[in-house]
């Protein structure tokens, strides 16, 4: 990614967190549908309708709750994106580990035990965990002096094509030394199998450990992550329609680039360059195809402190009718269950610590009006801010951590102790959904505090930020047009993730027959300890090929290759050859307005539900 300009991305991650113009202010049962991502990318937040089509664990069934890990783990891959050089050098790590975590509460409801979101989990942007394509990734320097998980220099060699497979080297090709996405599919799903045998076959301590399929589940969802990506952000889509006989539709390279793969002439299999643009391409929907600048209006700025500022205890709100500050209410409603007097005073205490936190932030002199100077260095360190406070404030991020723990945990504490209490007591169910709105506006009451400090020093820099990353990648959009041999396109122009593109519903119909294909083999190998590891890994990364060499022997081959010809040959509109041709793309003619997101999801919802022996599935 473009170093000068990646702290955007924690700006973005903060303005998501409090946005009011993109949430359903704190509505009940609406946690996940606060999240600005959701229902952005189809393919990672409709995961739950594509597990439903296939075979769940002997004597288990995709219930909510096993989905919610799955898809955690294929969330928190989106999400390590802001953690990475430009990111580094403005803030400590923990500090966007905690906007990430509040916002995976956000998210899922949840925010502690399995759904924490430790720094191992979140990790960093690594470039095969997408299938991006490296090419300058960190202006060319070494990413590993700000974090040691971050990769090191690119090397040409990465980059070029492998013309045994006819894919760039970076995806598949294992004998090199780099980094591969094939290499990060083994990793997640041979760790994603020893935890699942773990807890199917376990000794004592650990057979049914639910930590255990927790775990087994979260790397599942973030392998399944990188090879969902593999039908929107290749030029798969493009060069199977080539194969079918649409030879205008434009393969996303130079016009110089084709090769002799097997003794046909094919242009090469693709992914693009991911910089500042293409994250909010991807994730956020800020920028547009013709780059102009991404802005954000004052008054959505100051609406955002003004949702803050009403959030916290010492505002009053009507919610619930009650009249009354967000500790009273829930208060309130706590007293009405019998039992709960422990939980009423924990949150008396967890009050009295938020108040704590806004005095402090009043003494230190705190001020949203203070304007940071960009370092070149992490906090703390020779050519970084000073450390390990928050540029801006007082406030070291390894002494909020400890105090929003509890905050968090409390939610979750409340929302399981009344539940059990109140299935045991006739009458009192629709309790359950008033406390659980009442605690989530408690629980962002009192973050506000911990947390406000860090959004408002973000967003006074987003801005100018953000047109710093537009002028700096849109000199990049067109190097596939200018440059003949170019094979490096941008994610921006090649990626599908949006519903407006005329590709997003085949590339979205191949992400099933990928998911179809892959998450049976691995739930099976669970279950059946004499099933070979490697056999498994080895099945799963043949997703990765060049349609003009599929195997017609190989399931997924023939599964991906017949959704693009259904597509096409069901499609009625304008003719593909010429929507989807060189200057129709380089204009964005290939985007319509009427694309919305129920064709990702109908593409999931058509397939069924098939229980498969190994001998089927292999």
């Amino acid at each position: 990614m473009d170093n000068s300009t990646k702290y955007v991305l924690l700006i973005a991650l903060a303005l998501l967190v409090l946005l009011p113009g993109k949430a359903e202010a704190f509505g009940a049962g609406n946690i996940a549908s606060i999240s600005a991502i959701e229902g952005k990318n189809w393919r990672h937040g409709d995961i739950e309708d594509m597990l439903a089509t296939v075979a769940c664990l002997k004597g288990h069934k995709w219930k909510s709750m096993m989905i919610k890990r799955v898809y955690f783990g294929n969330w928190l891959r989106d999400y390590s994106q802001a953690v990475d050089t430009a990111t580094l050098s403005k803030v400590q790590g923990e500090t966007i580990r905690i906007l990430v975590w509040v916002l995976s509460f956000m998210s899922f409801g949840y925010a502690t035990g399995e759904f924490e979101v430790t720094a191992d989990r979140l990790g960093v942007y690594r470039p095969e965990e997408h299938i991006d394509n490296p090419k300058d990734y960190a202006d060319n320097v070494d990413a590993r002096k700000f974090d040691p998980r971050l990769r090191g220099p690119v090397s040409e060699a990465e980059l070029a094509i492998d013309y045994q497979t006819g894919m760039k080297n970076y995806i598949a090709n294992e004998q090199g030394g780099w980094a591969t996405s094939a290499g990060y599919i083994k990793f997640s799903f041979s760790r994603a199998i020893h935890y699942g045998r773990l807890y199917t076959h376990g000794g004592s301590g650990d057979r049914n450990n639910e930590d255990h399929l927790a775990e087994a589940l979260r790397c599942l969802g973030q392998g399944l992550h990188c090879l969902e990506d593999f039908g929107a952000h290749t030029n798969y889509t493009e060069l199977a329609l080539r194969e079918l006989g649409y030879h205008n539709v434009f393969p996303h390279t130079g016009v110089q680039t084709q090769i002799n793969l097997h003794g046909k002439q094919v242009f090469p299999l693709v992914t693009g360059t991911f910089g500042g643009v293409d994250f909010f391409h991807s994730v956020l929907g800020e920028a547009t195809d013709h780059f102009t600048q991404t802005q954000v209006d004052e008054s959505e700025l100051a609406q955002m402190n003004a949702t803050l500022q009403n959030a916290t205890c010492d505002n009053k709100t009507k919610r619930g009718g009650e009249g009354s500050d967000p500790t009273s209410s829930l208060c309130s409603a706590l007293g009405q269950i019998p039992g709960t007097g422990g939980l009423v005073q924990e949150a008396l205490r967890l009050k009295a610590s938020s108040d704590e936190q806004a005095a402090a932030n009043s003494r230190s002199g705190y001020s949203s009006s203070r304007a940071e100077p960009s370092f070149d260095a992490p906090p703390g360190s020779v050519g970084g801010p000073p450390g390990p406070d928050i540029p801006g404030t007082n406030t070291d991020p390894a002494t909020i951590v400890p105090k929003i723990y509890p905050i968090l945990e409390f939610r979750d504490k409340v929302v399981k102790s009344i539940s059990a209490i109140i299935s045991k007591i006739p009458g009192l169910e629709k309790l359950i959904e008033t406390i659980t709105e009442r605690v989530t506006i408690f629980v962002f009451a009192l973050l506000a505090p911990f947390i406000m400090p860090i959004i408002n020093t973000a967003s006074k820099q987003l801005k100018e930020g953000s047109s710093a990353v537009v002028e700096s990648a849109a000199k990049h959009q067109f190097e596939v047009w200018t440059n003949p041999q170019s094979t490096d396109p941008t994610h921006s122009m090649l990626s599908k993730d949006h519903f407006s593109n005329i590709l997003n519903q085949p590339a979205g119909q191949v992400a099933v027959a990928i998911l179809q294909y892959v998450a049976p083999r691995v739930i099976y190998a669970w279950d059946h300890t004499d099933v070979p590891v490697d056999q498994v890994l080895n099945d799963c990364i043949s997703v990765f090929h060049h349609p003009a060499i599929r195997n017609q022997n190989n399931e997924a081959h023939r599964n991906m290759f017949a959704v693009v010809e259904k597509w096409a040959h069901s499609y009625r509109g304008q003719n593909l050859n010429d929507i989807l041709s060189s200057e129709s793309v380089k204009a964005g003619k290939n985007h319509l307005a009427s694309n919305d997101h129920s064709s990702g999801k109908s593409a999931m919802k058509s397939n069924t539900k098939t229980n498969l022996s190994w001998d089927i599935i292999h």
